[in-house]
């Protein structure tokens, strides 16, 4: 089992893409930002977070990858949720989800569905979160300025066509997958832009 059927699952709400390195407890404090900034929820802590370490069977990992097959893999069925509304990046300084090719598959799967028209979805795209609040959002504190402008001028230089895996044929697949939809430029200019709007 995984921890969240060992706890009661429930339907995803925001699919959470973040790097494995950053300190637990930025994670927990960035997810509790984003929650509180959540204006259309009754109650922030009611809101569900798909997150791999606690969602997926870490006793059955091939299984939870699809078995070679993505479409089948956790990632996709939980971002591709109808209930799911957004994908939620955890941010530090340095941008690091950014240089996982795992991440850039999320990223991936965030722009097709973004450019998805049949209107039969509600998913509105992704945030950008940090420790001390949501890039965009007025409920951030008074550092989310500064670490947004920071964040910016890291992502302007930032060439996610040098991310990286620990499977060589995970990265592969993603390189194939990103290269159908445009490209590593592609996505390099689809993250900028989603910055961008948030900043403006």
């Amino acid at each position: 089992l995984s921890y969240s059927e060992f706890v009661g699952p429930k339907l995803v709400d925001y699919f959470v893409s973040h790097y494995w390195g950053t300190a637990f407890r930025h994670f927990v404090a960035t997810l509790t930002k984003h929650a509180q900034s959540c204006a259309h929820r009754s109650s922030w802590k009611d809101i569900s977070y798909w997150i791999c370490i606690l969602s997926n069977n870490q006793f059955r990992i091939p299984d939870e990858l699809g078995n070679g097959d993505w479409r089948e893999s956790s990632f996709f069925k939980a971002l591709t949720s109808p209930s799911c509304e957004a994908t939620c990046m955890v941010l530090d300084d340095q941008a690091l989800p950014l240089t996982r090719s795992w991440c850039l598959f999320e990223v991936l799967q965030t722009y097709k569905l973004l450019k998805q028209t049949d209107g039969q979805h509600n998913f509105t795209g992704l945030f950008f979160c940090t420790k001390h609040g949501v890039i965009g959002a007025p409920q951030g504190d008074e550092l989310t300025f500064d670490v947004s402008i920071a964040l910016s001028r890291r992502l302007a230089t930032l060439d996610v066509g040098e991310a990286t895996a620990s499977s060589p044929d995970d990265h592969a697949m993603i390189v194939s997958l990103i290269s159908e939809e445009g490209g590593m430029e592609q996505m390099n200019a689809f993250i900028r832009t989603e910055m961008l709007e948030d900043l403006s």
